[in-house]
């Protein structure tokens, strides 16, 4: 993998920095997924800080109800929070989610951030093909299927922003993770290739202002780090958790506040964001620099 031109960034830096940015989202409904726990949760509560009035969601219902009350002790004049109980793989429950989200919100959905998913470390053929299939069901089928409902209201006022959860996994053949690699890979695709059709849509005007982009957050610890070895990993391919753990040591720690505001920054928006939409941003990696270069025609 190639080193990136760009600035190593690890938490809150001047770019993204919450006093430039909050209140700049006041108006809008935002509906963030996965977000009872982790980045999410960090997405959720910065979404709300920005002045958004965020839907969060998640399978947990205690979980749930822990991030819509953070987001009411919030400081300042932040957004709404409201919490759905909804599981993403479930059709039925996505097109319910949608219909509370608008109940909630009290109309359109502006800014949708897919972050729910899940990973897995198992050599390859000691995969159970069910878990396997799942894993990509989780990170490709249910973000997609969610763009299917909320993409219409979005194209009727040609505004919006999708944001979709990838990973450097999309970048780089990672060992012991196939189907994580192939999911991050398919909806960072999934992302350039609606941005693409939405760009090139007549129907859209002179200029369409539906923005999408997929994002690596960053390795963050997380609770997903906890559960990401299966019992069989342990018992039969102990090297993999060995070989991840010198990996982890090596690696900077990253503040869930990095992805969390630099999709605010994203959400923002102004021709420098534009630069960016259909692409691949890397939340570890300074998103100025990254728009100038895409701005400029560069390919990095």
């Amino acid at each position: 993998m190639q080193p990136s031109p760009f600035t190593l960034r690890t938490g809150i830096y001047p770019e993204i920095d919450p006093a430039h940015l909050t209140g700049l989202l006041a108006g809008q409904n935002a509906l963030v997924t996965g977000s009872g726990r982790g980045i999410g949760r960090e997405m959720a509560l910065a979404l709300a800080q920005a002045g958004a009035n965020v839907v969060v969601t998640g399978r947990t219902a205690s979980q749930v109800e822990e991030t819509v009350n953070l987001i009411s002790k919030l400081e300042g004049t932040p957004g709404k929070g409201f919490g759905v109980v909804a599981n993403v793989l479930d059709r039925t429950d996505l097109a319910r989610l949608i219909e509370e989200a608008h109940s909630h919100l009290g109309g359109d959905v502006d800014i949708l951030v897919c972050n729910a998913g899940s990973n897995m470390f198992q050599p390859f053929h000691l995969t159970d093909a069910t878990e396997w299939w799942d894993i990509m069901e989780l990170n490709v089928r249910a973000p997609v299927e969610l763009t299917r409902l909320v993409l219409p209201e979005m194209r009727a006022r040609n505004k919006g922003t999708l944001i979709y959860t990838s990973s450097r996994a999309a970048t780089a053949d990672l060992p012991w993770t196939t189907a994580y690699n192939c999911a991050k890979t398919a909806i960072t695709r999934f992302a350039g290739t609606l941005q693409a059709e939405l760009d090139n849509d007549p129907t859209s005007g002179p200029t369409n202002a539906i923005r999408a982009f997929s994002i690596h957050p960053g390795e963050i610890e997380t609770s997903l780090h906890d559960t990401a070895y299966p019992e069989r990993t342990k018992k039969e391919a102990p090297y993999v958790i060995e070989h991840m753990a010198k990996i982890g040591a090596k690696r900077p720690h990253f503040e869930g506040v990095l992805p969390a505001w630099t999709c605010v920054w994203l959400s923002v928006a102004s021709d420098k964001r534009d630069a960016l939409k259909g692409r691949y941003v890397d939340c570890t990696r300074d998103v100025g620099e990254q728009a100038e270069a895409a701005a400029g025609g560069s390919k990095h």
